[in-house]
């Protein structure tokens, strides 16, 4: 079926239609609704429409393809099982770039490797200009499929007539706008223009309309793009220069005296073993001149290193019986918690910074200077690693005079993802051969898939619970105000040990049973739907 699709000579119609099918749905699923497992469900179409009319343009498939689309999957699934607002936002921006990344990368006019950063320039490249040259492209399968019956002059004669159109829409509005500055008659028979169109827009399914219309030239420009990609003219010349080359170099060239050929053949490959051995060598040599001097980068990591280990040699004073309550004198827990933190923080994303440049921007030494090289990194490694825990016990610290909430839990989730960063940064140090960058970007996309998942709020209930039953210390209100992941927890923490919480919880049942009896089924979520029945319960109880 899909074939038919592809060699189909309606292929352009038929993608068309489709596409404003996609658009049907889309603002069946959207419009007016909250957003659900219907953000789920048009991932799987968009996926499946990208699959069906750009099939011929897919890369075969990989590894790295099925574990993206994963990713994708689960931040889609987070709408139908979560209800946390701010990951909730976030994910409705960084899905859809996600999947403008990953179908660059199966379809992309320009085949890039997932990890090269290029690969960004290619998908704006798609989303903007390779999109907005086939808005043209409608009107010509709109005159094509509506003129079948109509002779070549008839069509040229309409087609005409759709670029004259769009070509005096812009002069018509300057010229509007100056006739009704010079006559005030013909502004006033003008100006009933707009309240007539407020009242076109309040019509029931005109914005629908809208909706479907402008979601079907989008989506349809999107994928007519990867189909039939616009070369530029630069590239264009590029590509004529390499072939032209290509074409007169003397390995292409046939010798047709029979005589010589074997000697002129051997020359000529051994002419160009050697030039391409001397092009190669230069490339290197370029690039190795762009790279820092092995010696300039020790002799830096060597200072920055002295005053790191002095730092950490002060540290190891009073860190690790922080928690014992054997602080610095004249510091209180609150006091200790909050000096210095942030500065830690931002020393470890400078060493970061400092790590990469070293790692990628070093040029090759000899044995002994590697080795140098290596230690050092390493002892820069094993400082920072120290910081990152001394920030890491002073965010506990605070957590425990203060309590826990969303901004403090996500820093430690920063700092975790900062500390398995720093972990293959080591391993990096020790074995070259592993790819840096592919590692960041798997890890940094796994870690936000796994922030997702691991239940914030109800964490966060947990751990101020837990708080409560050291201190006695609770902020009520607060926690009443979590999403309603964590509404299970706190419905029995009320129940069983504080009932002072009931009262908060029940100020929000009428919002959340008002919120769920007029949602359809587009914004089912699971997270809401639990937590609506645990304040129902909650209020007979």
């Amino acid at each position: 079926m899909i074939e038919k699709i592809l060699v189909s000579p309606n292929r352009a119609l038929i993608t068309l239609l489709s596409a404003l099918l996609l658009a049907v749905i889309h603002q069946y699923l959207f419009y007016g609704k909250e957003v659900g497992v219907s953000y789920l469900i048009f991932v799987l179409l968009f996926y499946a429409f990208m699959y069906v009319f750009a099939k011929d343009r897919i890369r075969t498939l990989t590894l790295i393809d099925a574990w993206m689309a994963a990713v994708v999957f689960m931040l889609g699934l987070t709408f139908l099982l979560f209800d946390n607002e701010l990951l909730r936002v976030l994910n409705f921006l960084f899905v859809p770039g996600l999947i403008i990344l990953h179908m660059t990368y199966l379809a992309g006019r320009k085949r890039k490797q997932w990890w090269d950063l290029r690969i960004i320039g290619t998908s704006l490249d798609h989303l903007l200009p390779q999109s907005i040259r086939h808005w043209g492209t409608i009107g010509g399968i709109v005159v094509k499929a509506g003129g079948r019956g109509m002779g070549k002059s008839h069509k040229a004669v309409l087609v005409k007539v759709f670029i004259g159109l769009a070509a005096s829409f812009p002069i018509l509005i300057v010229v509007v706008a100056l006739l009704t500055s010079a006559d005030g008659v013909f502004n006033q028979y003008l100006s009933g223009f707009p309240e007539w169109l407020n009242h076109l827009t309040l019509t029931p399914g005109f914005p629908r309309m809208v909706w479907i219309i402008i979601g079907g030239i989008l989506l349809f420009s999107y994928v007519w793009g990867f189909v039939q990609p616009m070369e530029y003219e630069a590239e264009k010349r590029e590509n004529d220069h390499w072939k032209n080359a290509t074409l007169l170099s003397p390995a292409a060239v046939h010798v047709s005296d029979h005589d010589h050929a074997g000697q002129k053949n051997t020359e000529t490959e051994s002419s160009n073993t050697v030039e391409h051995k001397t092009h190669t060598h230069s490339i290197r040599t370029d690039r190795d001149t762009l790279k820092l001097d092995p010696i300039i980068v020790c002799t830096m990591l060597f200072v920055i290193n002295c005053v790191y280990v002095l730092f950490v040699f002060v540290q190891f004073s009073y860190l690790f019986g922080a928690g014992s309550g054997q602080l610095p004198s004249d510091l209180s827990y609150a006091e200790y918690a909050r000096s210095g933190f942030a500065e830690l923080v931002l020393v470890t994303s400078i060493n970061f910074f400092i790590l990469i440049v070293a790692l990628q921007c070093t040029r090759p030494s000899g044995r002994t200077a590697s080795i140098i090289h290596q230690v050092l990194l390493l002892i820069l490694v094993g400082c920072t690693a120290i910081m990152l825990y001394s920030a890491f016990m002073r965010l506990h610290l605070y957590e425990q005079a203060y309590g826990y909430t969303y901004i403090r839990f996500l820093v430690h989730a920063f700092m975790i993802f900062l500390a398995l960063l720093l972990f293959i940064a080591g391993l990096r140090i020790r074995y070259t051969s592993i790819p840096l960058l592919r590692w960041y970007i798997v890890l940094s996309l796994t870690a936000y898939a796994a922030v997702n998942y691991v239940g914030m709020d109800n964490r966060i209930a947990e751990l101020n619970v837990a708080r409560y039953h050291k201190t006695g210390n609770i902020d009520a209100a607060y926690l009443a105000n979590l999403s309603a992941d964590a509404i299970p927890q706190l419905r029995k923490f009320a129940q069983e040990e504080f009932p002072a919480l009931k009262d908060h919880l029940l100020e929000r049942e009428a919002y959340m049973n008002e919120r769920e009896n007029s949602s359809s089924w587009p914004s089912y979520n699971v997270a809401r739907h639990r937590a609506a029945k645990e304040l129902s319960k909650l209020r007979t109880e």
